[in-house]
């Protein structure tokens, strides 16, 4: 499949038709200047380490630990706290390893055998504290809810991406991959394998996009699966059903750069990306200074922002589109908001 490249303000860049294209720098300061997010709040993320949070902050579960071994720690103890925080519902005596919680009250929770056999139970829990459900699977791997609370996937190691309903109904399967990413709404689902990227709406395969490496880190895509986006460590990668033949390919902006996330919003308009600085062992900010871009599915940028941080991990900063509008930057001590 050919490929575009497009860099950031005033770089040139090559097309895969073997022409050369340089984004003037008046014109990437008009867009810089109509899309200009706003940091609305900065807050430190919750220190408690008892308590397991909803992705946006919205529930958090409170938990307490029996006495464990070296494998597994189980619950004895979960309570579950609402956005007013008054406490939704309290159980007990459950044996849960650890929970998933929806920024819309569901609550998966999970008994995970450890590392060894890799088995794991799920149980589906609706917002009053009702168990639905339950499912087996085989050597937990990522899983997400999906953002409006309708949808969980598993990715099992044995079985490949399962999409279950929240009250553990099994929807799909899609087989074997390395990472996934689900819509909004959950129907449409992305999974990367080590050559291509399946794109399938309600379980049904739409698309396939070759993969030049087969190391993705993340993917995102839009609920009517429209834009699809994903990035390795040096490029931020963007196709279009509409376009399926011109993907583009956006570079760091900076040497030393590293894409470590991306989102795509509701509306399939904006993408968001998270890059962490990363030019070697003994570089001087090395894990101590990143970045979040902003472009349009057409590669072109139209804002970033530098940050600092004092402490990193794998997922830092990660970039996260809300639903409500806007988007946050988490990094290990913070969460930005941001609106536009």
């Amino acid at each position: 499949m050919p490929a575009a490249r497009l860099d950031l303000p005033g770089r040139t860049s090559k097309l895969s038709q073997g022409a050369t294209l340089t984004i003037p720098l008046l014109s990437v300061l008009l867009l810089f200047e109509s899309l200009s997010p706003s940091l609305i709040e900065q807050e430190s993320l919750p220190g408690d380490a008892g308590a397991i949070w909803s992705p946006g902050r919205t529930y958090r579960a409170a938990v307490e630990f029996e006495s464990g071994n070296s494998e597994f720690v189980p619950l004895s103890r979960f309570k579950l706290v609402g956005p007013d925080h008054r406490t939704v519902y309290e159980r007990r005596g459950d044996g849960h390893t650890v929970l998933d919680v929806s920024d819309h009250g569901q609550v998966v929770g999970i008994d995970f055998d450890g590392p060894v056999s890799g088995h794991a139970r799920l149980h589906f829990y609706d917002r009053a504290g009702t168990v639905k459900g339950s499912a087996d699977v085989g050597f937990l791997d990522h899983r997400a809810f999906s953002d409006d609370g309708s949808a969980y996937a598993v990715l099992d190691g044995r079985s490949g991406l399962r999409v279950f309903s929240v009250d553990g109904t099994e929807r799909y399967n899609l087989g074997p991959g390395t990472c996934f990413a689900l819509s909004a709404d959950g129907r449409t689902a992305a999974l990367a394998r080590d050559g291509e990227i399946a794109l399938t709406r309600d379980g049904s395969e739409t698309a396939r996009v070759p993969l030049a490496s087969p190391f993705t880190r993340q993917l995102a895509v839009s609920p009517d699966g429209s834009v699809l986006a994903w990035v390795d460590r040096f490029l931020l990668h963007v196709w279009r059903t509409a376009d399926p033949e011109k993907r583009v390919e956006v570079l760091p902006p900076e040497p030393g750069l590293r894409f470590v996330s991306v989102s795509v919003s509701t509306d399939a308009r904006l993408i968001a990306a998270g890059l962490d600085y990363d030019a070697g062992r003994g570089t001087e900010d090395r894990h101590r200074r990143g970045l979040v871009l902003l472009t349009d599915p057409s590669g072109t940028a139209l804002w970033q922002e530098p940050l600092a941080y004092g402490r990193w991990n794998i997922s830092v900063p990660s970039v996260r589109f809300r639903t409500d509008g806007g988007f946050e930057v988490r990094t290990a001590d913070l969460v930005h908001e941001y609106r536009y």
